[in-house]
């Protein structure tokens, strides 16, 4: 198959109701808005002091969150920057810290539970795999909302079989896939491999990074996929819509231009 063939997997498919939950530009994600009510329960991985489209959800569903994220108040994180010279930018988190502390009291008000343990291939003590979650936490009979933003440590993650053994109970699945102009072709296999059980029915490229060229085509460095559970789509069409979806999409970075998606075509 061409490479310029293979692109076409990103092409989404038709379907009615999506909404956008979170915020407006940055932190917000495109979803299935009817399929909304099946769901018992959102898991998140990556939070990033940002928990605007986790209260969204509740605001919306009174459903819970489980919400992951080890790495938010590691002091490894903020030394690591210092070693770097990034001074700036440790002081910038710093901030975000503090305000997460505040935040953090008032996350039961949304039924929120943060849990400072990660995503992985494997056990350790700070990541843990999706099994091992769905098990702790007795999700194996919920029906899940599954999103995972965790900066390029999502390809692991779906390199290992077992993950797809465990998604039948999740309606929506949100990926942000980082790095593509070095795991484009990661991408496309884990989107090949979830097939089996859900279908691409949004994408939307984060501006914050630079697109990249791939035969010929420009395609965004950081990509918000949104997937649908099968059963929600039995008769698959592929979407004609224009990409970003004017009144639906937003930049994440509101002080640049939102990027233009055609490259699937």
């Amino acid at each position: 198959m061409k490479n310029t063939a293979q692109l076409g997997i990103f092409h989404p498919y038709s379907i009615d109701g999506l909404i956008r939950l979170g915020n407006k530009f940055d932190g917000g994600y495109i979803v299935h808005g009817p399929s909304l009510k099946d769901i018992d329960m959102l898991v998140t991985y990556g939070v990033g002091y940002n928990v605007e489209f986790e209260k969204d959800f509740n605001i919306k569903t009174k459903a819970p969150v489980l919400a992951f994220d080890p790495t938010m108040k590691d002091p490894r994180v903020f030394r690591d920057k210092i070693r770097q010279g990034s001074y700036l930018s440790t002081v910038k988190q710093l901030r975000w810290l503090l305000k997460w502390m505040k935040e953090e009291k008032r996350l039961p008000d949304h039924r929120i539970k943060f849990v400072e343990e990660g995503i992985s291939e494997t056990d350790n003590a700070s990541y843990k795999t999706f099994s091992t979650h769905i098990d702790e936490y007795q999700l194996s009979d919920k029906k899940l909302m599954l999103k995972i933003d965790v900066d390029g440590a999502e390809y692991p993650v779906f390199k290992d079989a077992d993950i797809y053994k465990r998604l039948d109970n999740v309606v929506q699945l949100i990926i942000e896939f980082h790095d593509l102009d070095k795991y484009i072709h990661q991408v496309i296999e884990t989107i090949e491999n979830l097939a089996t059980s859900h279908t691409l029915i949004h994408i939307h490229g984060n501006n914050y990074g630079e697109p990249f060229s791939y035969e010929g085509k420009s395609i965004p460095n950081v990509l918000e996929a949104t997937l649908i559970h099968n059963s929600y789509l039995p008769e698959k069409n592929l979407s004609t819509a224009e990409y970003p979806i004017h009144e639906l999409d937003s930049p994440c970075d509101k002080r640049k231009a939102d990027l233009p998606l055609a490259f699937f075509r």
